[in-house]
């Protein structure tokens, strides 16, 4: 049985007090483009879709449309997005393939979000040995 560790700490919530889920984002590169390594980003399962700025995905070579398709709503307003399918990620050394919304303003923090999770569900990893202990 695969499993996932989430690491946690504060470093991401939004007081210092809360640790929070993390996790190690890569996007991989397409057409000979070099990977876009995140390091640990906040793991959202209130969140939609997995969140990357666009300029990750344009240095990873990814053909995203020229112009927001979409928006991306939360708690510190909306800015334009697009949503991309079945883009190559790697998370906590596991690699998946996901939705990812991309922000057109590079101001969201990256998140992972239940695109994410499911793709791990997808990949063999069993929910009930997704690791968390704060």
């Amino acid at each position: 049985m695969k499993s996932v560790q989430f690491v946690h700490s504060a470093t991401l919530a939004s007081t210092s007090a809360v640790p929070r889920p993390e996790g190690t984002v890569v996007l991989r590169g397409v057409h000979g483009h070099r990977d876009y390594a995140f390091g640990l980003v906040l793991v959202d399962s209130g969140a939609d879709f997995v969140v990357l700025p666009e300029k990750a995905g344009l240095y990873a070579g990814l053909a995203l449309p020229p112009k927001p398709t979409t928006s991306l709503s939360g708690v510190g307003g909306r800015v334009g997005a697009a949503l991309v399918a079945a883009v190559a990620l790697e998370f906590q050394a596991s690699t998946i393939v996901a939705d990812v919304l991309f922000d057109y303003s590079n101001t969201v923090p990256p998140l992972f979000g239940r695109s994410g999770l499911r793709a791990l569900r997808d990949v063999g990893i069993d929910p009930s040995a997704w690791h968390w202990t704060p």
